[in-house]
């Protein structure tokens, strides 16, 4: 969970192979059988009953059917990258080589994007939550994990913030990225916007958790005062990426935030407190708002998001809208089984090329349409990962995002509003992942579904002890 803050995104070949080692390392650990004295003084921990609750965790059936249908569609390939030259292009199999039947793919290389490399990612994130959901047996465990991510991504969002203002033109200061616009650790810096909201939805949980832990046992502080300190700096870092994606998203999800936190104070505490606790949130929005205006170039982001008015009024020439109709209509084509994992960018020249403007790079009225634009990803995730792995395997992915949805709604005793920053960050995910290629990148895949089972695994743990075993 720490690594994925560092981890260069997870698109380089030996960062996917360290979140891979990382989550089967995290799955062996908790089912392997160890020495007695490591299991724990209550019986609870023995690593030979933890296989026993993996095959009772319907999480775990769900996800090794969608890993499995990857694996099915890597393995049988209806389409085949061919080279000449420098040069590739995509060839239909003979019939006899593939099994019609059944859900099928292209072979390609590792990289920049193949069925063995997206496997590879959702193996290292499944195997993560396997391991986290049997493993950790107790409320401290978990809350430790779950802070260890927190202050790890809120340092990664600090370091993004000194590179800024630094110029650094390697990513980390260590690695050279394509792309200059890289934010923090990660070489896109949507992606390391997308990475600091999941950071914000930890601290927000993290922040009612405490809170209300707080309120039990008549505290008047905590921890949960650090971590609104914590959604301030993260806050900051978003705004200065500069994404606006991140911007719209992140912004919505704090202001849902802040009014939570607001209420939350005001009706459960005396008039006094409430009063106090009223003044306090207000203080921090408006510290915060001075900070922003101090320090964001308010400008440049007025700039960012003129170019949205500019789309809108040209919303049918857009590239990433255009992106989003070509690729609903390969969808449509192959709407069971899809066109198999990691497909896309294979696939997609083959539509694109009936649209000069998208497939070529620009327009000179001697020489006509010249070059050639390149794409790797759709820009919108829900339509891409539709096309890619079709309603059968979609269905498989929706279905384990329902699971950890119940958990949050079913097992939050006396953790209402915590779970209620869950829902409110599954809306804003999904929300970007529509207009952004959020789930591309490994590292962020990782922490979303370890973040997803340490929240949950929590509210659940918390709601055993209030209710008993039963």
């Amino acid at each position: 969970m720490v690594f994925t803050a560092w981890a260069f995104s997870g698109m380089m070949n030996w960062s996917i192979y360290a979140l891979l080692a990382g989550g089967l390392l995290t799955l062996l650990a908790a089912v392997v059988p160890l020495p007695e004295r490591w299991n724990g003084l209550d019986g609870r921990h023995d690593n030979r009953d933890n296989i026993l609750r993996l095959l009772r965790f319907p999480f775990f059936w769900i996800s090794c059917l969608f890993l499995i249908y990857i694996g099915i569609q890597g393995l049988n390939p209806e389409w085949e990258q061919k080279y000449v030259g420098t040069a590739w292009y995509i060839e239909h199999l003979p019939e006899e080589s593939y099994v019609a039947w059944l859900p099928s793919g292209v072979s390609t290389e590792y990289k920049p994007v193949s069925a063995l490399r997206v496997f590879h990612f959702y193996s290292a994130a499944f195997a993560l939550a396997w391991g986290l959901w049997v493993g950790l047996r107790r409320r401290k465990t978990v809350l430790v994990a779950l802070w260890a991510f927190t202050l790890s991504g809120v340092l990664m969002s600090g370091v993004a913030i000194i590179q800024k203002y630094m110029e650094a033109s390697k990513v980390l200061w260590l690695i050279k990225s394509s792309n200059p616009q890289f934010w923090g650790s990660f070489f896109y810096r949507n992606h390391g916007v997308a990475f600091l909201i999941l950071v914000l939805i930890a601290c927000a949980f993290l922040y009612f958790y405490h809170y209300n832990k707080s309120q039990r046992h008549m505290q008047r502080g905590g921890p949960y005062l650090l971590l609104m300190v914590f959604v301030f700096l993260v806050a900051l870092s978003i705004a200065l990426a500069l994404s606006r994606g991140g911007i719209l998203f992140g912004s919505a999800f704090i202001i849902f935030f802040m009014l939570c936190a607001g209420l939350r104070s005001l009706f459960s505490q005396s008039t006094w407190q409430a009063a106090f606790a009223s003044l306090m949130v207000l203080a921090l929005l408006g510290g915060a708002g001075y900070s922003t205006l101090r320090y964001i170039d308010v400008e440049a982001i007025e700039q960012r998001f003129g170019d949205v008015e500019a789309t809108i009024e040209n919303i049918d020439s857009d590239k990433r809208v255009l992106c989003t109709k070509i690729t609903w209509k390969m969808a449509k084509q192959r709407l069971a089984y899809g066109w198999g994992a990691g497909s896309w960018s294979y696939i997609f020249p083959m539509y694109q090329k009936s649209y000069p403007g998208l497939f070529y790079l620009r327009y000179h009225w001697k020489r006509g349409w010249y070059g050639r634009n390149y794409f790797i990803y759709a820009h919108n995730d829900i339509v891409q990962f539709l096309a890619e792995y079709g309603i059968v395997g979609g269905s498989m992915v929706v279905l384990g995002g329902a699971y950890w949805g119940f958990l949050a709604l079913f097992r939050s005793k006396g953790n209402r509003m915590a779970a209620l920053v869950l829902f409110a960050g599954a809306g804003v995910i999904l929300g970007h992942a529509f207009v952004e290629f959020i789930f591309q990148s490994p590292a962020y895949w990782v922490a979303l579904n370890g973040l997803a089972c340490l929240s949950c695994k929590l509210l659940v743990l918390h709601r055993a002890r209030l209710v008993g075993p039963g």
